[in-house]
């Protein structure tokens, strides 16, 4: 997973596959946030519209991913 902010769009995009998976449909599942599929139908990507009116600058990149019953903190 990868994750790239783009401050003059002020855009999150979330790299959800390690290769460059080519994206089939993208769907807006709330307004500002598009899930970007492949041919399977599978999220390969999220994107977030107006990051700042959404998040505080703190909250940007914390995040928690849970593993195998652990709680690991990035």
């Amino acid at each position: 997973m990868r994750i790239e902010y783009d401050h003059q769009a002020d855009a999150v995009y979330i790299y959800l596959t390690s290769g460059q998976e080519k994206v089939w449909k993208s769907r807006e599942v709330q307004p500002g946030v598009v899930l970007d599929l492949n041919k399977k139908k599978d999220v390969v990507g999220i994107e977030v519209l107006e990051v700042s009116r959404r998040f505080k600058p703190a909250e940007l990149f914390q995040f928690s991913v849970k593993h195998m019953g652990e709680l690991v903190h990035a």
